[in-house]
């Protein structure tokens, strides 16, 4: 019984398409943010959860920003005193090109563990850097680009009458936009290169860097041999944090192998090498 009540969660959240979402069976749960932090490129943004009751698993589409806006998203964390922490399936695919992530959590993936408990409380939080030190403002919104696989979504595992029954219904949830003003960076001080994120990566990664003026940029790709594989940039850019995305293709537009590659950044009289890891 417990198995297939475990299996009944897993189709519910992975095929949500495919379930009758039923309505909310007591009061209305919602999914919403609360107040962020920001301090110099950093942005903190809790994910919160109102709850009556016991949830088995979530399922949470997130747009930030638009497609050219200057943030990119590091990670999402679950603190340890998440009512999610001892989760069996954490799950968030962040997407920095669309602006995009999907965070999705069940409790019991391989045996059955206790529901995140009814409270008003973060269970994850968004940790962000602004790259454009002109942004005032980012909007957090439901990504209806992933619909109808992916949408709003709590799922409960019901105690009826003798039995229990999985179901899922759509919280309330509203878009919010964090005003940016009062904590806009001031244009770097010094040339930096950051490490890429992620790494080692699989199919794309973000390299981030530093300009305190306008500068002559050239990023370039090199394998281990210290053949030049790709130019990532080669002209002028403006003061600030940018980002650049590399897909690890080659000149050509091709795939190249796994393994280790260096990135180096030329700007003015500054230059610095860092390493990264493709893996396939």
């Amino acid at each position: 019984m417990k198995r297939t009540l475990t299996l009944a969660v897993l189709v519910a959240f992975l095929v949500p398409a495919l379930v009758l979402a039923a309505a909310d069976p007591g009061e209305k749960d919602k999914i919403y943010f609360g107040p962020h932090q920001f301090e110099a490129t950093k942005l903190v943004v809790p994910v919160i959860i109102k709850n009556d009751e016991p949830i088995t698993a979530i399922d949470i589409p997130l747009k930030f920003g638009g497609a050219n806006d200057g943030i990119v998203l590091d990670q999402v964390k679950i603190p340890e005193d998440s009512r999610v922490y001892g989760f069996d399936f954490k799950f968030s695919k962040i997407d920095n090109k669309a602006k995009t992530v999907l965070i999705g959590l069940v409790s019991s993936a391989y045996d059955l563990k206790s529901d995140m408990a009814p409270g008003d409380e973060p269970v994850a939080y968004l940790h962000f850097t602004v790259t454009d030190a002109r942004m005032s403002e980012v909007t957090l919104e439901a990504d209806a680009s992933r619909a109808p696989q992916h949408t709003m979504l709590l799922i409960e595992n019901r105690v009826v009458g003798d039995g229990r029954e999985v179901i899922d219904f759509a919280p309330e949830f509203t878009k919010k936009t964090l005003a940016l003003q009062s904590g806009v960076a001031a244009l770097p001080k010094e040339y930096s290169l950051r490490g890429n994120y992620p790494n080692p990566f699989n199919a794309k990664t973000i390299i981030s860097f530093a300009l305190p003026q306008e500068s002559r940029v050239t990023l370039d790709i090199y394998n281990i041999l210290g053949q030049k594989v790709k130019t990532l940039v080669d002209g002028a850019m403006p003061a600030g944090y940018h980002n650049l995305e590399w897909d690890g293709s080659d000149h050509n537009g091709l795939g190249v192998s796994s393994g280790v590659y260096l990135y180096k950044l030329k700007a003015d009289n500054f230059t610095r090498v860092n390493r990264m890891t493709l893996l396939k």
